[in-house]
């Protein structure tokens, strides 16, 4: 009866009257919350702030619901309040796209991206390099656009010296944008760069999320096919889903030692993962399934990042210990204490704003001496 109704909801006009009924349950849920979570030993962990915890309580609402009906963005290459800062990018003439990018039924198209803080100009030389930066979302939702990524790229902007292009790649909930859609799209974006004149050693790779997830394997793609692509010079690595085969067991979240303090749910994870790599194609392979298949990436120091009390903590920590067992690699890790998963996208939002700008600092004082 369940999985009826939830191939019901997905449709118009149940899609629009679940997502009302949804809306005005949670209203009248938020009271209750708010003096639930009065007393700090019933938050979620005794460090936050009532703010913190009502935002986690009301994120983890949004994120379920959001798999439930499979709300995600309308493809488009159209600038909308980017205007100018907009940037659309043909998939590449030359023969880059080799090995697992080489499919079948996947072609590279021509995407876009938005420019951050503004159009990138060879003439402005107060920013010395270029981070190429794919978004989160488990593969499912997000576009890197203004309204998507403004507070992530803002921290990039504010320390570094560095111009940020958002890449909007393929996400899977879009029919035919399976793997390796996106990591076709990163190859030509990266391509882009070096062809409009952008050293290789000016450009940093980044991503939050599965869009680290995606940046794990354009490292892995350049490396694994020397002189095809030149190296970037260095990679920040944001809260890295790097073990989405995980998600396809039962609860993958919800068993979680961290669950709890984090707004991450089962069903947006699974949805995220089977639409990235549906059968036949194998999950737990290392361009999707990176944490146990560590591979050397010398010459390209990587900067990873994560929150104390978010549901992929660990898998961060064994990838990261994996990856350092690598002759020649040279990995930073940054652990933010008391932090949920992803507050380079959400800090702001969700009241974790100093534990931000902390870490967006000590991002930019270890990028300073690389680039």
């Amino acid at each position: 009866m369940a999985s009826l109704i939830h191939s019901i909801i997905r449709y118009q006009p149940f899609k629009a009257l679940w997502v009302l009924a949804v809306a005005l349950l949670t209203i009248l849920r938020l009271p209750f919350w708010f003096f639930y979570l009065l007393p700090s030993f019933l938050r979620q962990h005794p460090s936050w702030t009532l703010r913190q915890s009502f935002m986690i309580r009301l994120f983890k609402v949004f994120c379920q619901h959001t798999s439930l009906v499979r709300a995600h963005p309308h493809w488009s290459i159209t600038p909308n309040s980017e205007k100018q800062r907009w940037e659309r990018i043909p998939p590449s003439q030359k023969d880059i796209y080799r090995g697992v990018l080489d499919d079948r039924e996947i072609k590279p198209v021509e995407v876009g991206g938005t420019w951050y803080p503004t159009a990138h100009s060879p003439a402005d030389t107060k920013r010395k390099g270029v981070i190429l930066h794919f978004h989160g979302g488990a593969f499912v939702v997000g576009d890197g656009r203004k309204s998507d990524l403004d507070h992530g790229a803002g921290l990039l902007t504010a320390h570094t010296d560095c111009w940020v292009l958002g890449l909007q790649y393929r996400i899977a909930s879009n029919p035919g944008c399976r793997f390796p859609a996106a990591l076709q799209d990163a190859v030509t974006a990266y391509q882009c760069l070096l062809d409009r004149g952008i050293p290789a050693s000016s450009i940093v790779v980044s991503g939050d999320s599965a869009g680290a997830n995606l940046a794990i394997a354009l490292l892995r793609y350049i490396t694994e096919h020397p002189g095809l692509l030149p190296k970037p010079k260095a990679a920040l690595l944001w809260c890295a889903w790097v073990n989405p085969a995980a998600c396809m067991s039962p609860y993958p979240c919800s068993g979680n030692r961290n669950y709890k303090t984090d707004f991450v749910e089962d069903a947006f994870v699974e949805w995220g993962v089977r639409a990235y790599a549906p059968a036949p194609l194998d999950a737990t392979g290392p361009y999707i399934s990176p944490m146990n298949h560590p591979f050397q990436c010398a010459g390209v120091p990587l900067w990873l990042q994560f929150g104390e009390l978010e549901i992929l903590a660990d898998d961060i920590v064994k990838f990261a210990e994996g990856m350092r067992r690598v002759e020649g690699n040279e990995v930073d890790v940054h652990e933010d204490k008391g932090a949920p998963h992803d507050i380079f996208l959400l800090g702001a939002t969700l009241g974790f704003g100093q534990a931000t700008r902390e870490m967006a600092e000590a991002m930019g004082k270890w990028l300073k001496g690389k680039l």
